[in-house]
């Protein structure tokens, strides 16, 4: 139980990091490009220091994948958040929570009980629930944001799917090289688009997304040390509605961002579903 209540308040500090980003007007593509590559650089240097065992090819090819997805959808976040309200950006990234569940109890065989069932049905309730009535920005087109939001919860299932996968491959003791080359990978990328599309890197940008790499080099690890020890079917709702009733109360007493009514019965359904899942 500690793994997994370091784990959600760790996902919970990265996500605040880059909220506080966002209100210094960084650039969120140099703080996400500037993140990885920290990622990779601390994990690097700590596997060169201990002289780690070397892990398979295939833990390395994992781990560049998962760089590949990290960035895109990172990326596709920040990018969909200047075209449509907060609260269906964040309900498509937290319900992406639903397609590792679903790959855990097919392939993996993760157990599922009725009651587990029940409290996975409330904390999709609340995901939905919880960000809903704090914003009233318009769309700025329909179609074109129904499918940002929808590639944004297929990337992210598929990120937290890769995570998982780590485990079940049998890879625990390289889950640090996987994550080092996901970081390289997903700089490398972010590098790539900052060129591409001419983003300007200011000093204060780059420093403060290196920042958020260093804690993402702890937090991270973190994650995946939870992941090892509960099924998905545990971790996965927790974690999800665990880290976003923190979001809402932090956002409301820290961010003096109005809760509404809608988000406040989110919150009791999340705290319900919590209870319920660990019953």
């Amino acid at each position: 139980m500690p793994w997994l209540i370091l784990a959600v308040l760790a996902d919970f500090g990265f996500v605040q990091l880059f909220k506080l980003g966002q209100r210094r007007q960084h650039a969120a593509p140099v703080v996400v490009a500037a993140n990885y590559l920290t990622l990779g650089l601390c994990l690097a240097l700590y596997l060169l220091v201990t002289q780690a065992k070397a892990p398979p090819v295939a833990a390395i090819a994992l781990g560049c994948g998962t760089g590949v997805f990290f960035i895109a959808t990172m990326l596709l976040l920040n990018h969909t958040l200047t075209l449509a309200p907060v609260g269906a950006v964040l309900t498509s990234f937290r319900m992406s929570i639903v397609l590792p569940l679903a790959m855990g109890v097919w392939i993996w065989n993760e157990p599922l009980s009725l009651l587990q069932a029940l409290g996975l049905a409330l904390a999709l309730a609340a995901l939905a629930l919880m960000p809903a009535g704090g914003s009233t920005q318009r769309l700025a087109s329909v179609p074109k944001v129904l499918g940002l939001l929808a590639s944004i919860f297929v990337l992210q299932g598929i990120c937290n799917t890769a995570l998982r996968a780590v485990h079940y491959q049998g890879w625990d003791d390289f889950f640090l090289y996987i994550l080092m080359a996901a970081g390289f990978t997903g700089g490398a990328l972010g590098l790539v688009y900052l060129r591409l599309r001419q983003v300007r890197a200011t000093r204060a940008a780059v420093l403060f997304g290196a920042g958020i790499g260093a804690y993402n080099a702890i937090s991270t690890p973190i994650v995946l040390t939870a992941l090892s020890h509960f099924p998905g079917t545990t971790y996965f709702p927790i974690a999800g509605c665990g880290m976003v009733i923190l979001d809402n109360l932090f956002a409301h007493f820290y961010w003096r961002e109005p809760l509404s009514r809608i988000a406040l019965l989110g919150v009791g359904v999340a705290i319900t579903s919590l209870v319920v899942i660990l019953f």
